[in-house]
């Protein structure tokens, strides 16, 4: 079958099930392992700069990232997703490459006509350009990663994400201990993460398929035009989590941002530990909604199950221990906010239910309804934070996600087993 310039081998759902190595637990423990370290180095980021300084910085930061993340994702296609369950390879790594090239240069004036216009303080503004090219190069790595689990190497997936995230790591908190400003210390993350990709990432999936052949503008138009709803399903969903960091910013300030940017740590890293074995499975639940409805409908189901098991777990325990864990990791005057601190751990297990609803509607190509799905929880958490914010502060803003998020999942679930009375 023809692919752009690329000429692939046809695979049937049975001969790809007999060829695949190793077992969805084997992969997920794979990526697993991976998002555990690299949420650790996030969260660890937060940490260290909560440590080194006060929460004004680290509210920079967060604003920053709450600019550049929505960005990146709405230009992006959610081409890792796309391309990781495009099982019978409609399109060649070259082709998903040259999109993300592409996207990456209108992110890139996106970020920078935000950065000249936007009324933002100057320290925030300084730091939105850094980490914005550090966004860019990990959407490029995510591409590649997207290509290993389309061929099964969840290895080099694991190993790659581990080793980016330890680099990243040690080249922000490094500059900022030496004494450099936070806005140097990003200018290092963007470096050491753009090097990891031209050195690592695009070398060893060019080993795997063509990476810079020449894409027909047609197929690059058709490519764009088929991902676009599930880049703006990730784009809603960052402004989603994106919104309480404006409105903190609007009408509490830099500090209250700050504050909300590391009790909020523990949601993106739970979410990459859920991403792990969603984007395992992401495979074989696109073989599963192309030739077996019955397995699609048992996969969704079993990782729903350990999704609400995960998210259950996090609150009990946040509730039990947060308050010391909280003074441990950052300082005692983050212990005030304990109870904001147990919100917003219900929030991050409801965040981890909308993951597995977002591969599963992804697998079984219902972008309609996912975009729908997440489009309802943008709106219940704007109207929230709206109202609240203003009032409880940083209290709010965890109420007004924890809402949203709450409304996103019902919806989601609702949507699935529908779906499974139909069929």
């Amino acid at each position: 079958m023809s692919v752009g310039t690329v000429s692939l081998p046809r695979v049937t759902p049975r001969v790809q099930e007999v060829a695949w190595r190793g077992t969805l637990a084997g992969s997920a423990l794979w990526l697993f392992s991976s998002n555990l370290l690299y949420a650790g180095c996030q969260w660890a980021t937060v940490v260290g700069l909560a440590k080194l300084g006060t929460p004004a910085p680290l509210g920079h930061l967060g604003l920053a990232l709450a600019v550049a993340t929505p960005v990146v994702l709405i230009t992006g296609f959610a081409l890792r997703t796309f391309q990781a369950t495009d099982v019978t390879r409609r399109y060649a790594f070259a082709d998903y490459l040259n999109l993300r090239f592409a996207a990456n240069l209108f992110a890139a004036v996106i970020i920078g006509i935000v950065a000249v216009f936007a009324h933002m303080e100057r320290a925030a503004v300084a730091i939105l350009v850094p980490i914005g090219v550090a966004k860019l190069a990990e959407a490029t790595s995510e591409t590649c990663y997207g290509l290993a689990q389309r061929h099964d190497r969840m290895r080099f997936v694991a190993v790659s994400r581990m080793a980016r995230g330890a680099v990243g790591l040690a080249a922000l908190l490094g500059v900022v201990a030496a004494g450099g400003t936070l806005a140097k210390g990003a200018w290092a993350l963007a470096g050491a993460w753009t090097a990891f990709l031209l050195l690592v990432d695009l070398r060893a999936a060019g080993a795997l398929e063509p990476a810079f052949a020449r894409s027909e503008i047609g197929t690059l138009r058709r490519l764009a035009r088929e991902s676009l709803p599930l880049g703006a399903v990730n784009g809603v969903y960052a402004v989603t989590q994106s919104v309480p960091r404006y409105l903190l910013a609007l009408s509490q300030g830099a500090v209250a941002v700050g504050y909300y940017t590391a009790l909020s740590s523990m949601g993106p890293a739970l979410s990459q530990l859920a991403a792990a074995v969603c984007h395992a499975a992401a495979p074989r639940l696109g073989w599963a909604a192309v030739g077996d409805g019955r397995r699609y409908r048992l996969l969704v189901v079993r990782l729903l199950g350990a999704a609400a098991l995960m998210s259950g777990l996090l609150v009990a325990v946040t509730a039990l221990v947060g308050r010391q864990f909280l003074v441990l990791a950052y300082a005692e005057d983050y212990a005030a906010y304990h109870t904001t601190f147990v919100v917003i751990a219900l929030a991050a297990g409801l965040s981890v239910v909308n993951e597995v609803a977002y591969i599963a509607l992804v697998a079984a190509r219902r972008l309609d309804l996912l975009l729908s799905v997440q489009s309802l929880g943008l709106v219940v958490t704007v109207v929230a934070g709206l109202g609240l914010v203003p009032v409880a502060g940083v209290g709010g803003a965890a109420v007004a996600v924890a809402l949203g998020g709450g409304a996103t999942d019902i919806a989601a679930t609702w949507v699935l087993l529908r779906g499974r009375r139909r069929r």
